[in-house]
């Protein structure tokens, strides 16, 4: 064997090493990443030990987004030069994560982030300058690309992430409701005419899919029906007549639906809380109150829900977008709205009070209006299901990352917003 070829296979084996070095390292699953006052990203245990800031302060960074498989995180970025996609992998052996800039834009800021179920594509939405919004895919080595345009944008991707089922254009003329591919946007004709909801939904079994339809005179109705995409399931429909707008949810262990909407006509989906179960078509009231947003626990045992507290210094308004809350006294919260957050037991229908709060205005303004939509990307339950993450205000008005346990009992770690947990 000649020296030159030794050469080559020594200098092949140490890249092969080097490889196996940085792969992909999923994180500690009870590790909760935020954005911090100063606008950067940063990671934190649940008990408020081993903070670590990951950005380098060059960027405003905002909503940071788990892979499903633990490994790494992207995040909203803008700096002078536009706004930015970000990735942050964790890699084995590395003392930071590496760093890479997936989409950079002067003038089609993106602002929600979606990953994949493989953990390979994020998915985010952008400003378009003809469309109102453009649905972009963004693989983790690729170059991101616009899918499909319209405003405004839902969808979940289905669990082969070949696959999304997408509605954009809200209801009425230029709507559009169906699966399309991840390749090329495939959709040709509308599921059904769709009606006043936000997200549609797969059941995690894949068999079903839940969205809302237009009824006669004005009315809506949520629909669960077969998955057209799945072989040997057919002939199960359910519909659930409701008022005003519709938001839902399906558990992520069983094939079980909850759906939100109002007692009556208004342009909200804010109501009571009810179940829909796919198999049996039964359907049986879990929340009487008037609900804002509500989020299933990973392991599918509650819902977490969320109320306003009455005269808690702020008006709750309804718009066609969905939630819109006035009166917090503009990039200030002068007279904080007020939030209370229960739980509720699927099995026993038991609800009970767990924290009164004042939430962060980002949180009011921009995860509220479309919790249905953000409960598909950004967790605030922990993976063991034994606590919530949130951010509240303290006494100053400035927002804490608070870990609240299934007793109550809440726990400020850190000064910050928009704070997740890990999915795994």
């Amino acid at each position: 064997m000649t020296k030159l070829v030794i050469r080559w296979l020594a200098a092949l084996a140490a890249l092969f090493l080097l490889g196996a070095v940085l792969a992909e390292e999923p994180v500690a699953a009870d590790r909760i990443a935020f954005i911090t006052l100063q606008g950067q990203l940063a990671t934190i245990d649940p008990d408020g030990s081993d903070l670590q800031v990951l950005s380098s302060g060059q960027q405003v960074l905002q909503f940071p987004a788990w892979s499903p498989d633990g490994s790494s995180l992207a995040v909203i970025g803008n700096d002078a030069n536009g706004g930015t996609v970000q990735l942050y992998s964790f890699m084995a052996g590395a003392e930071a994560p590496v760093v890479r800039e997936l989409y950079r834009s002067q003038d089609q800021a993106p602002f929600y982030l979606y990953w994949s179920p493989d953990s390979q594509v994020v998915s985010f939405l952008a400003n378009n300058p003809t469309n109102g919004i453009a649905l972009y895919l963004a693989p983790r080595d690729g170059e991101s690309h616009v899918l499909t345009t319209g405003s405004p944008f839902y969808w979940q991707w289905a669990a082969d992430s070949q696959h999304l089922l997408i509605h954009s254009g809200f209801a009425g003329a230029g709507s559009r409701l169906g699966f399309t591919d991840a390749v090329k946007d495939t959709l040709d004709a509308n599921l059904a005419d769709p009606g006043f909801f936000q997200s549609p939904g797969i059941s995690p079994s894949g068999r079903y899919i839940a969205f809302g339809e237009a009824g006669s005179a004005g009315n809506g109705q949520v629909i669960l029906r077969n998955n057209p995409g799945v072989a040997g399931v057919g002939g199960i429909e359910r519909e659930v007549r409701h008022q005003g707008l519709a938001a839902m949810s399906w558990s992520p262990t069983q094939d079980l639906l909850a759906i939100m909407s109002p007692p009556r006509p208004a342009r909200t989906f804010t109501g009571q809380i009810d179940l829909l179960d796919a198999e049996t078509g039964l359907l049986e009231p879990l929340v009487s109150d008037i609900a804002l947003a509500f989020f299933w626990s990973p392991d599918g045992r509650f819902i977490a829900y969320l109320t306003p507290v009455t005269g808690g210094g702020g008006e709750v308004a309804s718009l066609p977008s969905g939630l819109a809350f006035a009166s917090t006294g503009g990039l200030v919260q002068r007279a904080p709205l007020l939030l209370e957050l229960h739980l509720a037991d699927v099995k026993t229908r038991k609800t009970s009070l767990l924290a009164t709060f004042a939430p962060s205005l980002l949180f009011v303004q921009q995860f509220l209006p479309f919790f249905d939509q953000y409960a598909l990307s950004h967790r605030l339950w922990s993976p063991s299901s034994d606590a919530l993450v949130l951010p509240m205000l303290d006494d100053q008005l400035r927002p804490q990352v608070t870990v609240v346990s299934l007793d109550g009992t809440l726990n400020p770690i850190a000064e910050g917003e928009t704070p997740f947990w890990n999915q795994r």
